[in-house]
Parts: C-alpha cells; structure tokens; sequence
C-alpha cells in the first residue's frame, strides 16, 4: 500500500472514529450537566414527543457498524481477523442498546428491528472482501447518507420542542457536530472511490 493510500484509508478511519466519539458527545447541550443529552440517549430523550421517530436517532452508530467492518474486510487477509471485523462491527451497533428491560417493548421495536438489520448488514461484509472499489464506494455513500440524513431530519423536526421544554434557546452541542464532520469525511471518502477506484483501491489478496 502507497503512502497516499495510506493517508486515504486512514482519512476513513478518522472518520469513522468522530462518528462514532461525536455520537457519545452532548447533541443538546446545557450548563447543567445532567441536563445535557447526548446522541445515544435522544432515542430514550425523544420519548414524550410523538411527532419524532426516535429509532432513527440510532443509525448513526448502526452505519458505522456497517462501514467499519465493510472498510476491514478489504484491509484484512486472514480469515480470523475478517471474523473479529464484523464481531467489533456487532459491538458497535449494540452499543446503541437500550438497557434489557426496555428493549423488548413495543416503543423499542423500531430501534430494535434497525439493529437486527445493521446486525444482518455487518455479517454479509464477510463475504465482500472481493467488491469492486466502485461498488465498496457507492456502498459507503449510502450507508453514511442513511445513517446521518434520517437523524438530522428528526433532530431538526423537534429541536424547536426542546427549547420549550427547556424555556431556553439551545444550540447544538460538540458532538453533533463531531459526528456530522465524521460522516462528510466517510462520504468524501466513498466519493473517492466511485470517482477514482483504481487510485484508491486495495486488494489484500
């Protein structure tokens, strides 16, 4: 591998590394620390407000789930190591679950049913090592695309609603922020490859 590959394949992993410390940062911030939520609690946060859908509120973490294991499949050769690439990618997606006691009932179910799907998505990048770059870019757009639109459209939808509830004009926080940076780097990074898949291509085999 090229020291420019190097550098663009690492541009991805950076990427997804601000995805995943901007989905834990505050997305709602307040100066009381308590009062502060982050982007893994908007699904429980979201709850009194019937208006959002709040099992989007986890797709960030589930297409990062997704994308790392998809990006380690290409990077890695051995077989045990591709296995251990989509246990961490099942980690990452089931770091987004609610404690045991809520995730079986019914107002869990959508969030529950995303992450059986990103679980499902991250062990068929097992068999993906083989992708064409074009396609393993195309890929990687729409997964980064699904995992932050749908949560900035209900973000925005009730953010307003927060600032009522709070009887305070509230910005947003670091980690809305970090994580949205972290998602324009993954879907530059897939751009990259649909534009130019021979430049950026590896094939570990």
């Amino acid at each position: 591998m090229s020291k420019s590959q190097v550098g663009v394949w690492g541009f991805l992993l950076l990427g997804l590394g601000l995805v995943v410390v901007g989905y834990f940062g505050p997305w709602i911030p307040h100066k009381t620390a308590a009062l502060t939520v982050t982007g893994s609690e908007l699904s429980w946060f979201a709850k009194p407000f019937a208006q959002v859908t709040r099992a989007l509120f986890v797709l960030p973490l589930i297409a990062a789930g997704v994308i790392l294991s998809l990006t380690a499949q290409r990077l890695v050769t051995r077989s045990l190591a591709r296995i251990a690439a989509v246990v961490l990618g099942l980690l990452v997606i089931l770091a987004s679950m609610p404690v045991y006691d809520s995730i079986l009932t019914p107002e869990y179910r959508g969030q529950l049913m995303m992450m059986i799907i990103g679980g499902g998505l991250v062990v068929l990048t097992f068999f993906t090592p083989w992708l064409p770059h074009r396609i393993w870019g195309i890929s990687i757009v729409l997964l980064a695309l699904g995992g932050i639109l749908p949560a900035l459209w209900q973000f925005a939808a009730f953010h307003s609603r927060v600032d009522t509830l709070y009887d305070d004009v509230l910005g947003v926080g670091w980690g809305f922020v970090v994580c949205v940076i972290g998602f324009i780097l993954l879907l530059t990074r897939g751009a990259l490859a649909v534009a130019a898949p021979s430049l950026f291509a590896i094939n570990p085999r």
